[in-house]
């Protein structure tokens, strides 16, 4: 079987080309089992993005399930602690009255959307916890219980043990495997069918956000995938310009390839998941406090979401979550990164939906050519071809 389908992806400089495949030994994830999208609790509209894809990943707030900032105070599931949140765009949903995770994970559901709770403690620095090891376990075991694909509510197949519990030095890489090895353990109890990833992690020396993965090199039992956050960044601040994926002067590429070697040698036949990559989209000038902060125009954001997903795609990654859903239009770092703006489409939306809409029945087959800074050409095999 032979399709002559051409995706151009909005740029002269990439081409895909989607044909029958030749066997392959591991053959990669279908696009729809790869393609995912980053999202937070009440504000997320799944009718909206379910054209997108079928993979969301989920701010769950550690907080929001204990009592009064009390670790050991675990409410119980489903209901959520009260908060107070109100939308000032007229877009979102107001929301006054305590989440019921189980209202809320549900209507994912059923939109078709497949949960991974990202689970936030970033507000419990070391110092407000009563019991680390005890109260990080009560929570894993608890909440693998109740949404867990083991018991009757099935609302979430994976869990990660923290977001970025390193960022502004909250966490030492001690505190944090305290927490994670007794969590970790916890929902090993709870449902051992749930997936555990870690936190975000990097091989070698690691940025300000993220944990060594060396810290995890003995505790192998105790996880299932591998978690990356990783930015196309020119610089840090204060620009946080941001380029095309396949630069190579950056070597993007290359620091996502150093976390898949340490995997191969470390903890073979576990995954590797980039869940938050992005780029800044904004129409508006950056205020004169933030006046070197540079973006991406809204073509380009378009592309290299896409490029991104491809590049990934051919990488020895298991999935890729886009980083964000939907902004206002603020003119500064990671508050331009929607593919909506304002619950209305960017181009990237439109550009996001295609290549789902398009693929996500194939799967990476090989790359038919590759020249770096000019053309990318790879085939992909319908999910029902013969191998």
């Amino acid at each position: 079987m032979t399709l002559s389908k051409h995706l151009h992806l909005l740029s002269a400089a990439v081409l895909l080309s989607t044909t029958a495949s030749s066997a392959q030994v591991n053959p990669k994830p279908l696009l729809r089992d790869f393609i995912g999208i980053n999202a937070h609790t009440v504000q997320f509209d799944p009718e909206l993005y379910a054209p997108l894809c079928k993979l969301v990943r989920d701010y769950h707030p550690f907080d929001w399930d204990v009592r009064d900032g009390n670790s050991a105070d675990l409410r119980g599931f489903p209901v959520a602690q009260h908060i107070d949140w109100k939308d000032t765009s007229g877009k979102f949903r107001s929301w006054h009255a305590p989440v019921n995770w189980h209202e809320l994970y549900a209507s994912w559901q059923k939109q078709g959307f497949e949960i991974d709770a990202c689970i936030q403690f970033d507000g419990f620095t070391p110092d407000k916890w009563k019991d680390m090891p005890a109260d990080a376990y009560r929570y894993g075991k608890a909440f693998a219980e109740y949404f867990g694909p083991s018991g009757a509510n099935k609302l979430v197949t994976s869990v990660e043990i923290g977001n970025e519990p390193a960022g502004q030095k909250r966490f030492s890489p001690e505190q944090y495997k305290v927490i994670f090895e007794n969590m970790a353990r916890g929902v090993r109890d709870g449902d051992p069918k749930l997936q555990i990833l870690t936190c975000t992690v990097e091989a070698g020396e690691p940025d300000g956000w993220s944990m060594p993965l060396d810290l995890f090199k003995d505790s192998s039992n105790l996880y299932d995938v591998i978690n990356l956050h990783k930015y196309a960044l020119m610089e840090g601040w204060p620009s946080f310009e941001r380029t095309y994926p396949e630069n190579a002067t950056v070597n993007y590429r290359g620091q996502l390839q150093k976390s898949i070697d340490w995997r191969d040698a470390n903890a073979p036949g576990k995954e590797v998941w980039v869940t938050e990559f992005g780029y800044d989209a904004s129409t508006k000038e950056p205020a004169a406090d933030n006046s070197k902060w540079k973006d991406s125009t809204d073509l380009q954001q378009a592309q290299w979401i896409v490029r991104s997903f491809l590049m990934f795609s051919e990488m020895n990654l298991d999935r890729a979550y886009l980083y964000w859903f939907n902004d206002s239009d603020a003119p500064s770092f990671h508050a331009a990164s929607g593919v909506t703006r304002n619950m209305e489409p960017k181009p990237s939306y439109h550009a996001m939906r295609h290549l789902y809409q398009s693929l996500g029945d194939y799967r990476f087959a090989k790359a038919v050519e590759k020249v770096d800074d000019d053309v990318y050409v790879f085939e992909y095999a319908h999910g029902q071809d013969p191998d």
